[in-house]
């Protein structure tokens, strides 16, 4: 039989009060459920001999026996929900944890859907079933005990009876083996279903574009009918599981009844013993019944906790502290790049032979057709990938040497795309600078030319923006992400074309606030129109994955080379779109 990943063990003994605590009330609730048998016997031996004062006291016995039942069974279910609760919630922030760790390959090659998956219906069976360990206590208790009462109340009769146990085993343990493996397909499924259905609607405007609704409504419903089918094989087994046992039970009751029958006839046995044994019966079918839901039970955590363990806490970041990482005193934000060549985990060749400096204090610009390698030199600096071959160094210090997190916060940011959370404004323009003040934000603004508008909101700075929040512009949102990059004054800054998407207003301004931060610090910008290039104190270009030339708009341009090309084809508006 499969084990438990040891850590997942060790999450559940640090509920151990709680789980003992809900445990031993299972227990007492079995106990309880079996008393009703001994129960039986005496009301009717009561009744059948007219003791009232015993059928009194009898009456006086069950209600106090429910009473206390009630307070157990409160008992087993809250504090066994409880650390269900606890376990799940400490699963999903190790799982959100762990998943910032992962290098960026990780996510290029998962959809996000499918991780969504994961920290939702995997962690979601992980808490059904801790809720439902009690099934591990009160159904062996619930049989062991039944049987002892069959004894107690006729040893020939109980011999008869149990030989239905065998064969109730072996279907346990048959479907047993089918279930994991069926469930472990329910979660891919859902796992494929939720990484199309999120990537379909982050896609919205594309499908619509192309009138694509059809398309993706019918590749939908075949992941939709994949998980279908995927469940109804668990559900099979366990709707063929139940019926089963109580068919094989049913033999039992009906030997029973007919042996029972006829040692009351001979007088051997009382009609109250064989209504307490059928009870007792009914018990064994119930407890066998649960008995059959945990193996269902314990394959669906087996299944959800190795999905959780094997897909992301146990992958092992690429790009880590090395044990000696050291930081710098007053960096400068001198980049070099030493004869670096970079190929993806996939095997595409990106970067070959690349020797570049960035000198401190200037700008340099990335030119180059799309696939050119621009957007992985810059993955290369932010240490989002390390080279395959060569170094990278940081005013003289190889990157990999320096501290990670440190060394990132030397870095500004601002891409193509501008993304910003759930959060207000000023959250936003903080969020790689937590502890800074109000005062510093407002001078990031400022520094961003956003101070203005944001000014001009009802809140100002503690206005909230994202899904039920202000809705912003285009120039606004990039605006707010430029101080968000600033506010950490970094030494070096990364433009990724932060106006090829805005109107002709909004980039005005933008590129003027851009103009101003370029002139005070080290800053790469990955051109995607050669006037942004233009502005650079020196321009790379790059073509299939090597630098084919370099120097200053004006210097290219009078070397009618590959520059003088793209830059006389942009002029005339035919490669705008082509510089991706």
């Amino acid at each position: 039989m499969r084990r438990f990943d040891p850590r997942f063990l060790e999450q559940l003994r640090g509920q151990k009060r709680y789980l003992v605590v809900g445990l031993i009330c299972s227990v007492f609730v079995a106990i309880f459920d079996l008393g009703l048998i001994p129960f039986i016997k005496w009301t009717i031996e009561a009744a059948a001999e007219r003791n009232t004062v015993f059928l009194t006291q009898l009456a006086i016995g069950v209600t106090i026996w429910f009473a206390l039942k009630y307070w157990f069974t409160f008992g087993k279910a809250y504090y066994l929900e409880k650390a269900a609760q606890r376990v799940t919630a400490d699963l999903r922030k190790k799982l959100f944890a762990k998943m910032h760790e992962l290098p960026v390959s990780y996510f290029n090659e998962r959809q996000t859907g499918w991780l969504q998956s994961i920290v939702t219906n995997d962690v979601t069976l992980i808490q059904s079933g801790v809720s439902r360990i009690r099934d591990f206590v009160e159904a062996p208790i619930t049989v062991v005990g039944a049987l002892a009462a069959l004894f107690w109340l006729n040893w020939k009769l109980a011999l008869v009876s149990i030989v239905v146990v065998p064969p109730i085993a072996l279907a346990i343990i048959n479907n047993s083996r089918r279930v994991r493996r069926a469930q472990a397909q329910v979660q891919e499924t859902l796992g494929d279903m939720s990484g199309m259905m999120q990537e379909s609607l982050a896609a919205t405007r594309v499908v619509k574009a192309f009138s694509a609704e059809e398309r993706e409504s019918t590749r939908f419903s075949k992941h939709v009918d994949a998980t279908l089918r995927s469940n109804m094989a668990v559900i099979r087994r366990f709707a063929l599981l139940k019926p089963l046992v109580e068919l094989i039970g049913s033999v039992a009751i009906a030997a029973a009844v007919w042996l029972g029958g006829n040692l009351i006839a001979r007088g051997e046995m009382g009609f109250e013993q064989l209504l307490a044994f059928i009870y007792a019966l009914d018990r064994i079918r119930n407890g066998a019944t649960g008995l059959g839901s945990l193996s269902g039970t314990y394959n669906q955590l087996l299944a959800a906790t190795d999905r959780i363990y094997r897909e992301v806490l146990d992958v092992q970041p690429e790009i880590s502290d090395d044990r000696d990482a050291q930081i710098l005193e007053s960096p400068k934000g001198c980049i070099e790049f030493h004869n670096v060549s970079f190929t993806y985990p996939d095997g595409t060749a990106a970067l070959r032979n690349i020797n570049l400096k960035i000198e401190p204090g200037t700008s340099t610009a990335l030119v180059g057709r799309s696939g050119a390698g621009k957007s992985t030199i810059a993955d290369l600096i932010l240490r989002f990938y390390d080279p395959t071959e060569g170094t990278i160094t940081f005013d003289g210090v190889d990157i990999r040497s320096l501290r990670l997190s440190w060394y990132r916060r030397q870095i500004g940011v601002v891409p193509q795309q501008t993304l910003l959370f759930a959060a207000t404004i000023a959250e936003n323009i903080t969020f790689g600078a937590p502890d800074a003040t109000r005062e510093d934000v407002v001078r990031a603004a400022q520094s961003a030319h956003a101070d203005d508008f944001i000014a001009s909101l009802q809140e100002g700075y503690d206005t909230l923006l994202g899904r039920h929040g202000l809705r912003l512009s285009g120039g606004e949102m990039q605006r707010i992400s430029i101080a968000r990059a600033l506010i950490t004054n970094p030494t070096l800054l990364i433009l990724d074309e932060a106006t090829s998407s805005l109107d002709a207003m909004s980039e005005k301004i933008v590129q003027s606030a851009l103009d101003e931060i370029m002139s005070q610090r080290t800053t790469l910008v990955i051109a995607h129109r050669l006037t942004t290039a233009a502005r650079a104190d020196r321009i790379v270009v790059l073509s299939h994955g090597e630098i084919v030339e370099q120097g200053s708009h004006a210097e290219l341009v009078a070397k009618d080379g590959a520059y003088a090309g793209l830059y006389r084809a942009f002029s005339r508006g035919v490669l705008e779109e082509t510089l991706g």
